[in-house]
């Protein structure tokens, strides 16, 4: 019989295997935020209509809106692109919305689960936020930093911490499960040699 954890590392394992997903995104706050866009775009367009002739006033109103729900739904594909994948012999980092970072394997050192204090740098902050970090090597001196978007995490001194807001439920099992995977693709771009 399998304990909860266990069984929530075999589901992690199951979805994520035949994509190369280690990580996916969390796309309720691009939901969130994309719905404020366009009902902001609809305001906008809604006030366009009273301020200017019936005839432009409607155009222009349309033209608003969807522009709107345009921006809204770019925003919300680049958000819901998965956080971290496995392609070939590199992991592909995401913590922008347009820009992804494709580490090689070689100088990724470990993944472990860490959290942070939630809205400050207060350490005895009461409430907390569960991360997931990615220990670069030292020697890797070239990828000690990338600029990020600093809601989705951050990428300082050789640590890539992913925020447990903007991506799948975090947890020790799916923590482990990432860092099984990773020794499994170290291995297999970097074979052992045999003695």
């Amino acid at each position: 019989m399998q304990g909860p954890a266990a069984a929530e590392a075999e589901l992690s394992r199951s979805t994520h295997a035949a994509d190369g997903v280690w990580l996916r995104a969390n796309p309720r706050p691009a939901v969130a935020l994309g719905a404020t866009m366009v009902a902001v775009a609809a305001g906008a367009a809604a006030v366009l209509i009273a301020v200017r002739p019936p005839a432009s006033g409607v155009a222009v109103a349309a033209a608003a809106c969807l522009a709107g729900i345009a921006a809204a739904a770019a925003f919300l594909w680049a958000a819901s692109r998965p956080r971290l994948a496995c392609r070939g012999d590199v992991l592909e980092v995401r913590l922008s919305p347009l820009a992804v970072q494709r580490v090689p394997l070689e100088v990724v050192e470990c993944v472990f689960p860490g959290s942070q204090p939630l809205g400050g740098d207060d350490e005895t902050a009461d409430r907390r936020v569960s991360t997931l970090v990615l220990r670069l090597a030292e020697r890797a001196v070239e990828w000690r930093s990338r600029p990020v978007l600093s809601a989705w995490g951050s990428w300082e001194q050789g640590n890539v911490v992913f925020d447990g807001r903007w991506c799948e439920p975090l947890s020790q099992a799916l923590a482990h499960d990432i860092s099984a995977r990773l020794l499994e693709a170290r291995r297999r771009v970097t074979p052992v040699p045999p003695r």
